[in-house]
């Protein structure tokens, strides 16, 4: 779920549009979907739908809705279902225009989309209701796509009523299973991404999806603001859009916090601890008494025969027995050491690239103590633990100077999340609920500037004392942050830290020095 997640926010990076998007990913899901066991592909096909107002369709697709709805009346508001990206393994299966039957389907009625069998069955899995869809109601917005909703699920394909076609599909290419995940954006508008898969899915593997489906409201969201989407109303304002990021992003960092605090709490438990270390010390403990009993066998063969040769074979058991130990302690000491090193080089490329201009702003702000790059580069490592004691009793040159450091927090939004979701993927705990505090606090620094273009973010929060503790929380915090981990790294790689601190002393002038400083 993790890597999933990861994958698709480079995507949104990469994506121009949102018909880009919706291509990157179907394409993503089908080339990595995997049997475990075989190694291949599991995907047969990946489809992506989402809901699209008659008026908004090209004219193309309004003469093919025109023609399934046989001269009936149209609304210009009634839903479609459009087909917006497909991956699969027949050619054709590549290409919206060459879909015969799914590129566009109206959801004129309630009985229209009852005859849709798969469709119908999509939505009542969900756990939606059809008026939301075929009508959305704005004062209902916001309430659903705040909402994670299940997921579809067929896990035995064969035979399936859900899933048409099934001679000319699921057993020729040998469907097992069909997934799916969906759910509401801000404007009220649907959307869809199914899998068709050749291996069985059982239900626990399917469930995670319903994760899933946030990241892929995630990706959506910053493209949400073109003119695609209408319920009433010609498109969505940037104030909606930055509620509905924070509301999605909300609920994915509680997913990923209830996975943490679930995962903790399993290992921290003492039954759990006692069990696991009786488990394998007991394994070891058979393994021992082999090993001595078979040396002490040879040992009173010895003894009885007087055969030099037994006493090699004596000696055998106990040589693996000590080899054991000492392998498997080394293994765990690489294992700790090795990743203990990747943690450090992923935060120096942090720290070099992405956040570099957070840093650079807070020592420039500092009024007291005085700390500069050079200062920095120049001290012994107990000078440097000086200044991070030294530390623990900032004062800033002013406001502005502290508004400055804030507005370069907002353009590192993803460097932090970035963080966060490694050290998940990687099980390392390292500031997890410290992330989330930084992000929650960039969303709300981001959403009060585009409402208040004038205003500085700190004016506000020193009316506010709560709002002004948590602004100096995270300054300082950074600030502890970075001069910890200048010494860690000092202390384990010199070398690195020079390479650092020269690229902080190379940024360019304007970014570099933010304040005119004294050098005394």
């Amino acid at each position: 779920m993790s890597e999933i997640g990861d994958a698709l926010q480079q995507l949104e990076l990469k994506a121009k549009n949102i018909d880009e998007l919706s291509d990157m990913m179907v394409r993503y899901f089908f080339d990595n979907l995997g049997d475990t066991q075989t190694g291949e592909k599991s995907s047969v096909l990946v489809r992506f739908f989402m809901t699209y107002p008659y008026s908004s369709l090209d004219t193309n697709l309004r003469q093919l809705v025109d023609k399934m709805l046989d001269g009936q009346s149209v609304h210009q508001d009634m839903k479609c279902l459009k087909l917006s990206a497909t991956a699969g393994l027949q050619p054709e299966w590549n290409s919206t225009i060459h879909s015969k039957g799914h590129r566009i389907l109206p959801l004129q009625n309630e009985d229209m989309l009852k005859k849709n069998i798969m469709v119908h069955n999509f939505i009542h899995q969900m756990g939606m209701d059809v008026s939301n869809v075929l009508n959305p109601d704005p004062k209902l917005s916001s309430e659903l796509e705040g909402r994670v909703f299940n997921v579809y699920h067929v896990p035995d394909a064969i035979g399936s009523p859900h899933i048409p076609a099934q001679k000319e599909f699921v057993e020729s290419y040998g469907v097992k299973s069909a997934i799916g995940l969906g759910g509401m954006l801000p404007t009220g508008n649907l959307f869809a991404l199914l899998i068709f898969s050749k291996t069985k899915v059982p239900r626990d593997t399917a469930n995670l999806f319903k994760n899933i489906a946030l990241n892929v409201r995630m990706a959506v969201m910053p493209f949400v603001n073109e003119k695609i989407f209408v319920i009433d109303k010609d498109e969505i304002t940037e104030e909606e859009r930055l509620r509905s990021f924070i509301t999605t992003q909300t609920s994915l960092l509680e997913v990923y916090k209830r996975a943490t605090t679930e995962n903790t709490r399993r290992t921290e438990s003492v039954s759990f601890n006692i069990v696991n270390v009786i488990g394998k010390v007991t394994k070891k403990v058979w393994l021992y008494v082999c090993l001595i009993f078979i040396s002490a066998f040879f040992l009173f063969i010895h003894w009885l025969e007087h055969i030099e040769f037994t006493l090699h074979l004596a000696a055998i058991p106990i040589e693996i027995l000590f080899g054991a130990l000492l392998i498997e302690k080394i293994l765990e000491r690489k294992k700790k050491t090795e990743q203990s090193k990747r943690l450090m080089h992923f935060r120096c490329y942090l720290f070099r690239s992405r956040l570099r201009n957070i840093y650079l702003a807070n020592l420039n702000a500092l009024k007291s103590p005085i700390i500069s790059i050079s200062k920095i580069k120049s001290a012994s490592l107990e000078e440097l633990k000086q200044m991070r004691k030294d530390a623990e009793h900032i004062e800033y040159v002013s406001l502005d100077a502290m508004e400055t450091i804030i507005t370069e927090y907002v353009p590192a939004y993803h460097a932090f999340y970035s963080f966060m979701e490694w050290t998940i993927i990687h099980d390392i705990d390292s500031g997890f609920e410290n992330m989330i505090y930084i992000l929650h606090f960039i969303e709300e620094v981001e959403l009060f500037k585009h409402n208040n273009h004038d205003i500085h973010y700190v004016y506000e929060a020193q009316r506010n004392r709560s709002v002004m503790k948590k602004v100096k929380k995270v300054l300082a915090e950074g600030l502890f942050n970075f001069l910890d981990f200048l010494i860690e790294l000092k202390k384990k790689d010199p070398a690195l830290y020079y390479e650092l601190l020269a690229d902080y002393e190379e940024s360019p002038r304007d970014t570099r020095i933010i304040y005119e400083r004294r050098n005394s």
